[in-house]
């Protein structure tokens, strides 16, 4: 993306340019075709630039949901669904089976499980 900031900066510089040889010259045409292409690129510029910055902003959110390390939470589907208690099951907890709490840290969703 800074490619093509820098190819358009390049294309406003060149336009500026030829804004001045184009002073000597007389032509009302080839002058308002120059400020057109002039404000074309100045546009342009400003759309390249807010594209960059949604770019930098998704890939930050993608960033967030793929190094989430919890499971996935059966309410917002978010994989920040973590274990925050276990503890003997207290009918089967003889027999090595254990109760899991987890919570959500997006959407604070609770739920107890039972793992054998």
């Amino acid at each position: 993306m800074a490619d093509i900031i820098s190819t358009v900066s390049t294309a406003i510089s060149l336009a500026t340019r030829l804004r001045e040889i184009g002073k000597n010259i007389e032509d009302a045409e080839f002058k308002n075709l120059l400020a057109e292409l002039s404000l074309e690129l100045a546009d342009a510029k400003l759309k390249i630039a807010d594209l960059i910055s949604e770019n930098t902003a998704l890939k930050g959110k993608l960033e967030e949901v793929t190094s989430a390390t919890g499971e996935r939470c059966p309410k917002c589907s978010n994989r920040t669904f973590q274990i925050m208690a276990s503890r003997p099951h207290p009918t089967f907890g003889r027999l090595g089976a254990k109760e899991r709490d987890y919570e959500c840290s997006s959407c604070h969703f609770k739920e107890s499980k039972f793992i054998e």
